[in-house]
């Protein structure tokens, strides 16, 4: 393999840098010359510059970090308040389509972030329990026990080749655009910046250029690019390699997002980021010492500055609402279910400060307690848990006789849900005062249980425990709306077809609209009655009813789930939903699964292979440059906005 060495002669330090073929190519690469550049030694920090800072080191001049704005703390961005030009308006029984984000991952095709370092990782491998997304080679092989091992420091960048165990790496990778799919990325020149010495390597580019603390990077296109660190902090004096960014052909240096993921969000009325917070932080998943993870300190939460934002630690609050921000769409915020009372006035105050002045902020706790498949699993048993806690004599209550043992524990977990919803919510309208109007609460139910004979919204929105135990009002009297799940999913109630593509989607459509076998007195009544059975009760209480996630449910779990989710009759199905949610009074809905793609890329003729990738589905688009033409669920939502006025 051929290697470009760069020599630090300051401290007669070696960086090597190894292009393993130009745009993906196998062919070697041709050794380049590289010239000399000469770095000062830095002095360690503990929060390092903002991603939106440059890193570029002058020569010979000790590298400074941009200190955050006065009065400020954790790198909060500076927000141009009042730059937009609407009207704010809550107004969430408004039929408005908002979007949901994709998962920040190694294998995303949106084109979220300028600084792709940002979504590095590896494909197959989960960083949901992890702190970073740094892997270990030992033996020139991928050693997953020993990437636990890795010394990070608060940011997540590796201090030390020396691991935990004694062991030293051979190298410390990551890996970035790893999404096996034509036109996934931009082919082009990527600016590689860093602070610190050491040894890096990189795979699937070449070098056209470099300078102090800035390299040159070509990329064709296609094909997964490694970033390694092969020796970090020679010396030991502390100035271990540290805020590498990696920017996109003709970002902006100071940008957060690129231009065209805001265009493309500028037209969703809401945008729900439930994806980007970590599934420790959604569901009250607990540690080993009874810690929530991720919620021991709000000082300790994850920050601008950290290296990964798609880690066990989630993304920062600061960049959801940045998003908000600059895409002029409201933020429908999920709150993490295990915070404590001081971790929510902290999240208050910071949004209050942070958010512009013409968005709104829904609240939403946790994410999808009505479900009990995992991870939402987890959620349901610490909100049981809780629940018990609160009120130990909830079995004797009147409200949980001759109620099944489902139904029992959906009483708990609801009620609960209800409660600490609305003390989150007294929370925020105090620190928000007079800006309160701003603060949308939202219980999230579903519309899956139609049949039952008591649905979760009722026990959501009654609130029998609450009003027996704490003499409180209903919920249903002091929240501002009950949000939904209109989603398709081929369920054993509803058994669509599998004849073929196109006849599981005719069942598809009708189940939606009610028709054929799913009417309203069936033994499965379609999506439309589940729909009006929400606004008939949100109606009882003059509240709002939303959508928190609406489209589609499918995977690619086999091959012809992965044919339907790639029809165009997808165009229908998502304009079926969208029609039967407006006539049935819905409002705000927050609908697909953002930009996202998969693939079974070996299925080989059997009908049960899976997908390699980290992504199950599709989204809205698979890919950020996908035309609304090629981009079938894209296009309904679009010509859904167009047909109700929400764009032109």
């Amino acid at each position: 393999m051929n290697k470009s060495i760069i020599y630090i002669s300051m401290i007669a330090c070696t960086t090597l840098i190894t292009a393993c073929g130009s745009g993906g190519s196998s062919e070697p690469e041709t050794p380049q010359s590289v010239p000399e550049v000469n770095q000062a030694t830095p002095v360690p920090s503990a929060s390092g510059p903002l991603p939106g800072s440059s890193s570029n080191i002058p020569v010979q001049q000790p590298p400074t970090s941009t200190p955050p704005p006065a009065g400020q703390s954790g790198g909060l961005i500076n927000v141009p308040v009042g730059n937009l030009t609407e009207t704010v308006s809550a107004a969430p029984e408004q039929f408005r389509l908002g979007a949901q984000l994709a998962k920040i991952n190694s294998d995303m095709t949106a084109w979220t972030f300028t600084d792709v370092m940002k979504t590095s990782g590896k494909t197959g491998e989960s960083l949901d329990s992890l702190q970073h997304g740094w892997f270990v080679k030992q033996a020139k092989s991928f050693d997953a026990q020993l990437s636990q091992k890795i010394n990070v420091d608060a940011d997540g960048w590796p201090v030390s080749m020396q691991l935990k165990n004694g062991d030293r790496a051979e190298a410390i990778f990551t890996t970035v655009m790893t999404a096996d799919i034509d036109n996934a990325y931009a082919p082009g020149i990527y600016t590689f910046t860093f602070e610190g010495e050491g040894e890096f390597e990189f795979e699937n580019v070449s070098i056209v250029d470099q300078q102090a603390g800035q390299i040159q990077l070509d990329y064709a296109g296609q094909g997964a690019v490694t970033v390694s660190i092969i020796d970090t902090d020679p010396q030991q004096s502390g100035n271990y390699l540290r805020n590498l960014r990696l920017l996109r052909p003709d970002s902006q240096n100071d940008a957060l997002f690129t231009q065209e993921y805001l265009n493309y969000l500028k037209s969703a009325k809401v945008i729900r980021p439930t994806q980007w917070i970590s599934n420790a932080a959604l569901y009250g998943v607990f540690d080993d010492e009874q810690t929530a993870l991720t919620l021991q300190d709000w000082n300790s939460r994850v920050k601008l500055t950290h290296s990964h934002w798609g880690t066990g630690s989630g993304a920062p609050y600061e960049l959801m609402a940045e998003l908000a921000n600059q895409s002029a769409s409201h933020l429908w915020l999920n709150v993490p279910l295990a915070a404590g009372d001081d971790y929510i006035k902290s999240l208050a105050t910071l949004l209050h400060n942070q958010l512009a002045t013409n968005r709104v902020l829904y609240l939403e706790l946790g994410n999808e307690l009505s479900k009990r498949t995992f991870p939402q699993r987890q959620g349901r048993d610490y909100a049981l848990a809780q629940a018990l806690i609160r009120w130990p004599d909830a079995h004797g209550a009147p409200a949980m006789e001759n109620l099944s043992t489902l139904q029992q524990e959906n009483m708990l977990i609801s009620n609960w849900q209800a409660a600490r919803t609305l003390e989150i919510a007294a929370l925020f309208d105090d620190i928000w005062g007079n800006d309160a109007e701003r603060v949308v609460s939202v219980l999230a139910g579903t519309v899956q249980d139609t049949k039952s004979p008591l649905t979760y919204n009722q026990q959501l929105l009654e609130g029998a425990l609450i009003t027996h135990f704490e003499q409180s009002q209903a919920p249903g009297h002091l929240i501002d709306s009950l949000a939904v799940d209109p989603l398709v999913y081929n369920t054993s109630a509803t058994q669509f077809s599998i004849d073929n593509a196109q006849a599981m989607l005719t069942d598809t459509r009708q189940f939606v609209d009610g028709t054929g076998r799913f009417y309203e007195q069936g033994s499965t009544p379609g999506l439309r009655y589940g729909i009006r059975q929400a606004a008939t009760l949100v109606s009882q209480y003059n509240i709002a009813l939303t959508a928190y996630a609406g489209g589609h449910g499918f995977d690619a779990s086999s091959y012809l789930n992965y044919q339907v989710i790639k029809s165009p009759e997808m165009y229908d199905l998502y304009e079926t939903v969208f029609d039967v949610w407006n006539e049935e009074s819905g409002g705000v809905f927050v609908a697909g699964k953002g930009i996202t793609t998969t693939a079974l890329p070996n299925y080989c003729n059997s009908n049960n292979s899976n997908s390699k990738t980290m992504q199950t589905s599709i989204g809205l688009k698979e890919t950020m440059r996908q035309s609304e033409q090629e981009a079938h669920m894209y296009r309904a939502w679009r010509d859904q906005m167009r047909k109700i006025g929400q764009i032109k």
